[in-house]
């Protein structure tokens, strides 16, 4: 049976789209088919008018560094809309390549590198990409993900729908460590896991995750220097509705700095960009009753919520989250676990992300009261 999954069009109307495993037009083998970025082993570049962009709160892969592209067909634009994803026209291409630093010390190695240097292309001496995730909306309005990964020369990348796992050591200049990693590249099934906006329809109907205004509206390091990336679109012309007070428009937090929010603004952050995708009312963990979207609360955010869906994962502890008590909250022991069922979430990392895990284990402890029975 085929389900239908439906576009909320700017006049407000509902537009039906069919599934993205339907694909309407054929999947390219190679990245270098779709004209967006080029590379001559040197240095990996733009192509045609595509445009770099960043988000302040980016989804944790074990340390990769992502160059995230947006390209739209000539002549259109970017639709704004509100805090929803923008609508983006028929043929847009959006690329997102992970990629580390080289470590000069470790032949094959790479380092752990807290953000990337800006700028409209990757110096390929300095740094290693790995794959480069490619999101097309087609022709009947559906999108198309799939995964390209590149050569040992850094000179093609070709379609792998089966996913791979690739070996290396990470060293962390800061702790003076160097741990064996295993970099997952997602199949075609975890693609649609993260992507699926309504995963009651059995998966289908992928949509872009990050470049929504809440996200994007911040400063780049542009080749020409820095820019406001709504304000870089405006002069491009490929964006329309845009409101006159953009300056006043809501600013992403970047949950990584101190400086940018409270505790609990930080953790609503990062729960919000690496987990609220599947913990939704329509996402693939809905089932679970853990709703981590910025809007939820009490119970549905996990606060003494027994939890029902852990299985083997569950560590024997309660709930979800305890206040004032991390140790107790199944939310953490899922953050730390690297392995089986108990890790959480299951695809997109092998490590733990150590940073995240202190900045939610400091918004717990701070939360006053408690459940039942002291625990």
């Amino acid at each position: 049976m085929r389900s239908t999954v439906y576009r909320t069009l700017a006049s407000g109307l509902l537009a039906a789209l069919p599934l993205c495993s339907l694909a309407a037009s054929p999947i390219p083998a190679t990245l270098d088919e779709y004209g967006v970025l080029g590379t001559d082993g040197k240095v990996l570049s733009l192509r045609g008018n595509t445009m770099v962009y960043d988000l302040a709160a980016p989804l944790f892969t074990d340390h990769a560094l992502k160059f995230r592209t947006l390209t739209l067909p000539s002549g259109s634009t970017v639709h704004y809309r509100g805090d929803e994803v923008l609508d983006l026209p028929i043929g847009t291409i959006i690329s997102k390549t992970f990629y580390y630093a080289r470590d000069p010390a470790r032949p094959g190695g790479w380092l752990k590198t807290a953000k990337s240097d800006g700028g409209e292309q990757i110096d390929l001496a300095r740094h290693r990409m790995i794959e480069t995730r490619i999101l097309r909306r087609d022709s009947d309005g559906s999108w198309q993900a799939n995964t390209y990964v590149w050569n040992e020369a850094q000179t093609q990348a070709t379609l792998r729908r089966i996913g791979q796992d690739i070996d290396a050591t990470l060293h962390d200049a800061a702790s003076k460590t160097t741990n064996n990693l295993r970099y997952s590249v997602p199949n075609a099934r975890q693609c649609q896991t993260c992507h699926a906006v309504n995963a009651t329809n059995g998966q289908a109907g992928i949509q872009p995750i990050g470049p929504r205004v809440r996200y994007i509206n911040l400063d780049y390091r542009y080749d020409q220097g820095p820019m406001n990336q709504l304000a870089k679109l405006a002069t491009l012309g490929k964006i329309d509705g845009l409101p006159t007070n953009a300056a006043d428009l809501p600013k992403p937090i970047a949950y990584a700095d101190p400086k940018a929010g409270t505790v609990e603004q930080r953790a609503r952050a990062y729960l919000e960009i690496n987990c609220a995708h599947c913990h939704n009312a329509m996402g693939d963990a809905r089932q679970s009753g853990l709703m981590l979207t910025p809007d939820a609360k009490g119970s549905a955010l996990g606060i003494c919520k027994q939890h029902v869906a852990a299985g083997s994962g569950g560590a024997n502890l309660t709930y979800d989250i305890v206040p004032g008590k991390p140790n107790q909250s199944l939310l953490i022991s899922r953050m730390e676990a690297t392995t089986g069922q108990a890790m959480m979430p299951r695809v997109g990392r092998s490590l733990a992300d150590q940073a995240a895990i202190e900045l939610l284990r400091a918004w717990i402890a701070a939360m006053p009261g408690g459940c039942d029975n002291g625990h």
